[in-house]
């Protein structure tokens, strides 16, 4: 099944999303870390980023319903602009005041909602329950591709460039483009949000709804777990190559390569059918891939880790998506959908912020050299614990259909 035009102009946006934050951003939690020189302080940067996620969506959910999702996206590319621009001129402060980080983290978090609450909110309406399969497999396969060049073409301009000062404003203005190619895109999109109001408060409840009961729950442990890629994961790649800067970039190259290959087959074979054996079998090798890092913190443990991850992701968030996506709509049936998207962020974000401060708590009550293994170790088997329940779920709801009938 082809996808429609619809599903290609937001395939489209966000990989161009992709291209230019990686390419604006360029290492730039391994640029915050060297000043920084914190695992913790890097883990309460995302923190604060995630934990703006439920009420900046808020907002721009109740603008996206008074006009249109174009004006909050385009907010939130302005606001994130702001945030590089604060990165690359505040570089001797963050030395000095290593606090002055949260407030990028602040100004990230704000501009990643607006952006996201748009492109989340269209994921579910343009993508049909038949493309979904497709759908996000294109989008896997396109952002990978875009975390292939975006780096490769970064690097080119700032060793074509006098300076390397001269080199980031050539980035950025390329990036200028790029985003206002995004604008043009979002503005051709026919996904407009309901006029209809919505509460939040009223989505994120879950009593006398156990479909999106499990949903919400299935979203929180998959957060727990997804903590790990937003905070330490690329720093403890970064730090097993001895912080070669030539060497990372080319790990995560090969590891984009890699899930552009996977992203492609999955998009091609999986299927309503047999998306739950692709999520079981995901879900043991996405776990692995996090522990192998920790406990074999070296090139070859990067290595596994990056490889594995990049075949285990599409096994396992494809299925997760298309699950999530299907109980929102179902959710949302008379609904402004705006209100699931927000309630599903907001339950994204608890459990991301609950594994980061699992990571911090065990920094201030274990022993230096344990507190990273046993975080790591113990946020990376949520993936494991959702597909078991999943499988409970699934049980108890065919056990009650069969004694409705």
């Amino acid at each position: 099944m082809s996808l429609s035009k619809n599903e290609k102009l937001v395939v489209a946006i966000t990989s161009l999303w992709a291209l230019a934050n990686t390419m604006s951003a360029v290492f730039v939690n391994v640029y915050l870390y060297a000043y920084t020189e914190s695992l913790v302080v890097m883990t309460i940067f995302c923190i604060i980023r995630i934990a703006l996620y439920p009420f900046f969506f808020t907002v721009a959910g109740k603008w996206a319903q008074r006009f249109k999702f174009s004006q909050p996206l385009t907010m939130g590319v302005l606001v994130t602009m702001l945030s590089l621009i604060c990165v690359l001129t505040m570089n001797d402060y963050f030395a000095a005041e290593p606090n002055l980080v949260y407030v990028v983290a602040a100004l990230i978090g704000i501009g990643e909602s607006f952006f996201w609450l748009s492109v989340c909110s269209l994921h579910q309406i343009v993508a049909s329950e038949e493309s979904r399969p497709r759908y996000l497999g294109t989008i896997g396969i396109f952002n990978n591709i875009a975390n292939v060049f975006a780096p490769m073409l970064s690097t080119l301009i700032i060793d074509r460039s006098l300076s390397d000062v001269d080199g980031y404003v050539m980035i950025f203005k390329l990036v200028l483009v790029v985003y206002a190619v995004m604008v043009v895109l979002a503005f051709r999109v026919k996904g407009d949000a309901l006029q209809q109001s919505f509460s939040v408060l009223k989505c994120i409840r879950t009593k006398g709804n156990p479909r999106w009961r499990y949903c919400c729950i299935t979203i929180f442990l998959y957060g727990m777990r997804d903590a790990l890629i937003l905070t330490l994961a690329g720093l403890l790649v970064y730090n097993a190559t001895d912080g070669s800067g030539g060497l990372y970039s080319k790990l995560l190259t090969v590891f984009a390569i890699v899930a552009i290959v996977f992203y492609y087959y999955v998009s091609r074979k999986m299927n309503r059918l047999n998306m739950y054996r692709y999520y079981r079998i995901g879900a043991v090798l996405i776990a692995s891939s996090t522990i192998v890092l920790v406990v074999w913190p070296t090139v070859y443990g990067a290595i596994y880790y990056g490889i594995v991850n990049a075949l285990a992701s599409p096994l396992f968030a494809n299925p997760w998506q298309m699950i999530i996506m299907g109980g929102i709509n179902e959710a949302a049936k008379g609904e402004n959908v705006i209100g699931r998207v927000i309630a599903k962020e907001t339950y994204m974000a608890l459990g991301r912020c609950l594994g980061m401060l699992c990571i911090v708590l065990c920094s201030f009550v274990l022993p230096a050299d344990w507190y990273l293994p046993v975080s790591v170790i113990f946020c990376s088997l949520f993936p494991i614990w959702l597909v078991l329940y999943d499988s409970w779920y699934r049980r108890q709801e065919k056990r009650s259909v069969l004694q409705t009938e």
